[in-house]
């Protein structure tokens, strides 16, 4: 067994169970103790035993049993619980206030500081049955005194973007109800409505006889085939309710899929009409039935994709009537944060160091996942971010045992050990708890957060928010000499988790993490993948830097460190996070791509190698076939160095450049490869692709 790895049958009981061993050190100063005075690495010897503490955590958190831990699923719940067992454990003090509301929201009681939870609403989920239940359902159509009913889950579904209401009326076919300017495509042309009517819409856009997009070179949908955008012009055209379906003979693996409640609106907005996807046969059935010319589904198809230009494509079909009845319930989607405080001593206990980290993960790929076909797979979350919250206990535990060693009359702040929840949603949880902290904000004395730290590689450590105290980066210096490691600094607290939310609020931020990898955001971030050892090395490093931050006489002062770090918090949910996948091609319920408020509307196509190169330029990771930058030929391991005539500093630099960018555009690119041992720069040239929105189509 390779000291990195563990058996893949391991136990959850087993692995819980040796977690509650104590394995934290004492840490060791620098003789004379003085304020100046650094705490010393571990010891080998310790670092073994904090390494046995941490692949234990790791194990039960990213074990399947926890459901990939995303809001909504009991693993989620049960991680929380995991969480807080593990602080009474240490003998923390629970974190916030227990709060008693009236009927209308208002607090009628509070009692300070006596719940390790802190309760939050979390965006609505796209796992069907966790934020939207169906509580009654029917669908029918009537045709020359024949009556058809139709069965739920195999005719029709509900679907998550559904209202409620129980409609008996006319029906109008409105083919793809998608408009594109350049292609003189307009569905509701001229203003048509389909005032009070069951509309039936085709999935996707205008396709050849290939079953592929007309409307691009490459065949692949625009975005004119976003659902979002489609459903919202057919009921503002007056619909009283809606019937998707699959278009017969499109080139998609969809194409024979009856989706339900999981096919939602973004940030989970719904109709206000029923809406349900019928399958291709009952759809060809009803359509035939309604059509004056007794046309069937294929046919209507194949007029929607040759509809001419400047006109309507709206068909009325009058000799059926159908019934559509739904009756949905939204249920808020609750979660928490999790925290503990370990008290301080003296003048300094009223200020507050953060160790955090998130817990939350993607759950079962319906939203963040990069797998091809995510929906319903367990993605465990080992290193995003089993890693930093396994990371965090045994910081914790080595915390709480320093501050027992301290002697007589010694000062230092309490430290605030959080655990967040739906950082992968927006940075929800950390947003949530900024705008309800424990203390003021001006009492937070610094923040560590602790995100994706079980892949260290090489050595390999980056180290963000370096510039947002005045002289952080000196004071760091020689923690980051002592460590080992080969550490790469950047100035900005903003980026792609939870420390953003600090940064916005100006509380000076450390940002841990040991780069991507292919796992990221698939079900294979499994157990097996992460580098115990390394992660140990890291969270020496956290503690190191904590402890003696959190016991130097001076407050830092918070620094922009950039020119645009007082701007608000980036958040996860609008911006990329790990990933270029995410800068540059959205995930499933959210994330239009942004960092720091950037907007990105196009995909290129690759995964940083970094985020803070030892060289000006952006490296490329990971390159997405049949994407812009494979085409260019791009691989792996290349430095772009310009974007048309710009120089490419680093990502922060790139993604302005990025966003400013429009489907079609003509990029050319710079970049250095090494050939045969000799760095060597080539030029290419890409054409950008939209942005197309994903899976919703």
């Amino acid at each position: 067994m390779n000291r990195h790895t563990l058996p893949r049958w391991a136990s959850l009981l087993s692995a819980a169970a040796l977690a509650f061993a104590g394995h934290a050190a004492a840490p060791r100063l620098l003789e004379p103790a003085s304020p100046a005075t650094v705490t010393v690495p571990a010891t080998e010897e310790e670092s073994r035993s904090l390494a046995a503490s941490y692949r234990n955590h790791i194990t039960t958190i990213a074990n399947p049993f926890f459901e990939g831990r995303a809001p909504g699923t009991d693993g989620n719940r049960m991680a929380a619980r995991y969480l807080e067992f593990q602080l009474r454990r240490l003998g923390l003090e629970p974190a916030f206030p227990t709060e008693t509301k009236d009927a209308e929201g208002k607090v009628i009681d509070s009692r300070p500081r006596s719940t390790y939870r802190q309760v939050f609403t979390a965006p609505p989920s796209l796992r069907p049955g966790d934020s939207t239940k169906i509580t009654s359902q029917g669908a029918s159509f009537e045709s020359g005194g024949t009556s058809t009913e139709l069965k739920a889950d195999v005719d029709y579904k509900v679907l998550g973007y559904s209202g409620s209401g129980d409609v008996t009326t006319d029906l109008a076919f409105v083919g793809y109800a998608t408009r594109n300017e350049d292609k003189g495509y307009d569905t509701f042309f001229g203003g048509a409505k389909v005032e009070g009517k069951i509309a039936i819409v085709l999935r996707f856009e205008p396709m050849n006889d290939q079953g592929k997009s007309r409307w691009s070179a490459s065949g692949a949908w625009t975005p004119a085939a976003a659902l979002d955008s489609k459903l919202r012009l057919v009921e503002r055209a007056g619909a009283a309710a809606i019937i998707l379906v699959n278009p017969p003979g499109a080139d998609d693996p969809r194409v024979n899929k009856l989706e339900g409640l999981e096919l939602s609106g973004s940030r989970g907005n719904s109709s206000k009409v029923p809406v349900i996807m019928m399958s291709q046969e009952a759809a060809d059935r009803l359509v035939k039935a309604a059509d004056e010319s007794g046309r069937g589904l294929r046919e209507l198809r194949e007029w929607a994709d040759a509809l001419p230009k400047e006109a309507a494509g709206v068909l009325a079909l009058p000799k059926a009537k159908a019934t559509v009845k739904v009756a949905v319930e939204r249920v808020p989607l609750m979660t928490d944060n999790v925290g503990g405080i370990l008290p301080g001593k003296g003048a300094l206990a009223e200020e507050l160091v953060v160790i955090g980290a998130h817990y939350d993960h993607v759950g079962y790929g319906y939203f963040g996942s990069r797998d091809p076909d995510p929906r319903g797979k367990i993605h465990a979350g080992a290193d995003d971010n089993g890693s930093g919250t396994s990371g965090a206990l045994i910081i914790a535990e080595r915390f709480a045992k320093a501050y027992a060693s301290l002697p007589e009359g010694a000062q230092a702040r309490s430290i605030l050990f959080m655990w967040f929840s739906a950082e992968e949603s927006g940075l929800v949880g950390s947003k949530y708890y900024v705008k309800h902290p424990i203390a003021p904000i001006e009492k937070h004395a610094m923040m560590i957060n602790l995100d994706m730290i079980g892949r260290l590689r090489d050595g390999k450590l980056e180290l963000g928010g370096v510039g947002t105290a005045e002289g952080f980066q000196e004071w760091l210096q020689p923690y980051i000499e002592s460590s080992g490691l080969t550490i790469k600094q950047t100035k900005s607290g903003f980026g792609p988790s939870d420390h953003a939310s600090f940064t916005g609020v100006k509380v000076p931020t450390l940002f841990f993490f040991t780069q991507l990898h292919k796992e990221y955001h698939t079900p294979l971030d499994v157990v097996d993948t992460i580098n115990f050892d390394g992660a140990v090395q890291v969270t020496d490093l956290a503690f190191r830097i904590g402890f003696d931050a959190a016991r130097r006489p001076e407050a830092f002062v918070f620094s922009t460190g950039e020119p645009k770090a007082d701007a608000p918090a980036a958040e996860k949910k609008d911006e990329p996070a790990k990933d270029d996948a995410k800068k540059d091609e959205p995930v499933q319920e959210n994330r239009p791509g942004n960092v720091g408020g950037v907007a990105v509307g196009v995909r290129f196509g690759i995964a940083p190698g970094d985020y803070a190169g030892e060289e000006p330029g952006v490296l490329v990771g990971e390159v997405f076939p049949e994407l812009p930058a494979a085409k260019a030929g791009l691989k792996e391991g290349d430095l772009m160095t310009k974007w048309n005539d710009t120089e490419l500093k680093d990502v922060a630099g790139w993604m302005p450049l990025l966003s400013k960018a429009k489907p079609g555009d003509v990029v050319k690119i710079t970049y250095r490869r090494k050939v045969e041992g000799e760095m060597k720069e080539f030029t290419t040239e890409c054409t950008l692709v939209a942005r197309a929105p994903r899976p919703q189509q």
